[in-house]
């Protein structure tokens, strides 16, 4: 009989908060996060160790007693529980299409028609020093197919009514999760630059860094940013810039010029408040003559007076691409899209159970990063570790310390390619996903067949 590895991203305690009416109920969501967290990018039916746990999953999905509210809660307070162990956290919102093949009913349509299938409005917690805590909110809904091609209607409805009012929800959905933290910082790319978001009422930890789309117009009647050219440059960074064409890189000189600007509101929505923001603009110095020079527009609530306030909002905002990183690897690493349910209830669960899992995913890449020497059994099994140590150095070498994470991350990438030369940087997180697979495929073997599996022997 095979032996199922042990859990090797702390699952259960992701699962903490969940009540689904049955402790069979939930042993089974904990089974099937395990799997395909083991197995990233594998169908339901070759992530299950026997046909009871494929059969088991897809019961799951399809039981209608196995509410959706019930399992979205238990992920927003597990990282709720993470977030307030900070003083500041980073709340990243952006919206995500999520095409399915499903033949299921009530599936939607998709930004500028590009199949069926649902929209995901995501709120990511990320720490100050970018790493990734956890989901606080998914938006998931279903366009009615009935409304495609009538955007110029849609932008004359009130904000309550348009797909735009996820993000002011989403303000208050983490002002009342984390009432409890010191700061909390709202970061959203173009598609935030909403003038409802920017005037809404507020908690007093609660601040919005957002990348602008429109030149607003001030008090004075001057676009803000012709105002933000005249300010004088308080810091000045040195990024370095990758050619995705040719792979070269390059080391742009970026300057920073920040300033307080008093917005007038929209001339369509005379009855919204003028409102105090810090605008900051930051710009290439030493671009090529005709190229257009690398440039961000940011918009931030909290005052931006010096050199060390302007560099930590630019970093901040940075983070955002964690986000993007996010649905790159729900899609592409857990391949959500390639999910066959044969119903909408079900495909949405799969969002949630899915999404939980591309986050621990990049959960164990960034801590490898960020928190390099902590050991890795706070993420894998013991066995596991002896499992990557003796892979790699073909002998039977018990250690009495395990492997710090950062190198068991790179003997994980290792499995799947991954060099690890001096000038190669660290690895991937595909790296990651597809090592995790070879590393689930070992294991089986060991617990399986093999006589000679590595014991845990750490003191």
């Amino acid at each position: 009989m095979l032996i199922t590895c042990v859990m090797r991203v702390n699952i259960k305690q992701e699962l903490a908060h969940l009540k689904l009416g049955d402790p069979r109920r939930s042993k089974r969501l904990e089974k099937i996060v395990m799997h395909l967290v083991s197995n990233p990018s594998c169908s339901i039916n070759a992530s299950g160790y026997n046909w009871a746990d494929i059969k088991g999953a897809y019961r799951f999905f399809s039981n209608d007693k196995i509410k959706e509210a019930a399992i979205a809660e238990s992920i927003t307070l597990a990282t709720r529980d993470r977030c307030l162990q900070n003083e500041t956290v980073l709340c990243i919102q952006d919206t995500t299409n999520i095409a399915f093949d499903s033949s299921a009913d009530g599936l939607g349509y998709l930004d500028h028609g590009r199949g069926t299938g649902v929209m995901s409005h995501n709120i990511l917690a990320v720490d100050t020093q970018g790493c990734p805590l956890g989901l606080l909110n998914q938006d998931i809904w279903s366009r009615d197919k009935k409304e495609m091609g009538k955007a110029k209607e849609r932008q004359q409805r009130d904000i309550a009514d348009k797909e735009s009012n996820r993000w002011l929800q989403g303000v208050k959905h983490c002002q009342e999760l984390l009432a409890d933290c010191k700061k909390i910082i709202h970061v959203g790319d173009r598609e935030a630059d909403i003038y409802e978001l920017l005037s809404m009422p507020r908690a007093v930890n609660s601040e919005l860094l957002i990348r602008a789309t429109y030149d607003r117009k001030t008090l004075l009647g001057n676009p803000m940013w012709t105002e933000l050219k005249r300010e004088k440059v308080i810091a000045e960074f040195d990024l370095q810039v990758g050619n995705a064409v040719s792979g070269e890189t390059k080391i742009a000189r970026m300057s920073i010029r920040a300033g307080m600007l008093l917005l007038a509101p929209p001339d369509n929505k005379p009855d919204l408040p003028a409102i105090y923001v810090y605008g900051l603009l930051v710009r290439e110095e030493n671009a090529p003559p005709r190229k257009k020079p690398l440039e961000w527009r940011l918009i931030s609530t909290e005052p931006v007076e010096h050199a060390q306030t302007a560099m930590q909002k630019v970093t901040w905002y940075s983070y955002r691409w964690r986000i993007e990183r996010f649905h790159y690897v729900l899609k592409s690493g857990c391949r959500l899209e390639h999910l066959q349910l044969r119903s909408i209830a079900a495909l949405r669960k799969a969002v949630l159970i899915y999404s939980l899992c591309a986050f621990k995913l990049m959960q164990l890449l960034y801590e490898s990063k960020i928190n390099p020497q902590q050991p890795c059994t706070n993420y894998l099994s013991p066995q596991e570790c002896q499992v990557i140590f003796y892979y790699h150095h073909k002998v039977k070498l018990y250690q009495k310390q395990p492997l710090t994470l950062q190198k068991a991350v790179w003997f994980i990438a290792k499995m799947a390619g991954y060099i690890g030369r001096n000038n190669d940087g660290p690895p991937g997180i595909k790296n990651l996903w597809e090592g995790l697979k070879k590393l689930n495929t070992i294991m089986q073997f060991y617990q399986s067949d093999s006589p000679s599996y590595p014991q845990n022997s750490f003191g």
